[in-house]
């Protein structure tokens, strides 16, 4: 399946074993673009979900009670390997088409194809 992945991820920033132990870790990773065949790009966050459970459970302490990301992707462990897999398979899907691609330029960013 990834191997005819229509999309690439761009990291702002570098991407090394250390960035994707840590993201593990977090569980999170923001500051990431999918990149379609065509040259568009979205903005994508991905959580798992203990994480995002921590996060909900610190904004309801605040009074807001939700969690809201543009091209928010939740997977079971942020990982590069499940990252591609989850764009790849959205990608395929057309999820992204009911996203506003972004103007962002990440010339110093990491691809991971």
């Amino acid at each position: 399946m990834i191997a005819n992945c229509k999309a690439e991820l761009i990291f702002e920033g570098e991407f090394d074993e250390r960035e994707a132990m840590e993201c593990r870790d977090r569980g999170y990773r923001s500051h990431v673009w999918v990149e379609l065949a065509e040259g568009r790009r979205y903005p994508v966050v991905f959580y798992d979900v203990t994480r995002l459970q921590q996060d909900l459970q610190e904004e309801m302490k605040s009074g807001d009670g939700f969690i809201a990301e543009p091209g928010l992707i939740v997977l079971p462990e942020v990982t590069l390997e499940n990252m591609k897999k989850a764009v790849c398979r959205l990608a395929e899907e057309g999820f992204f088409e009911a996203l506003r691609p972004t103007s962002v330029d990440v010339d110093a960013g990491t691809t991971a194809r």
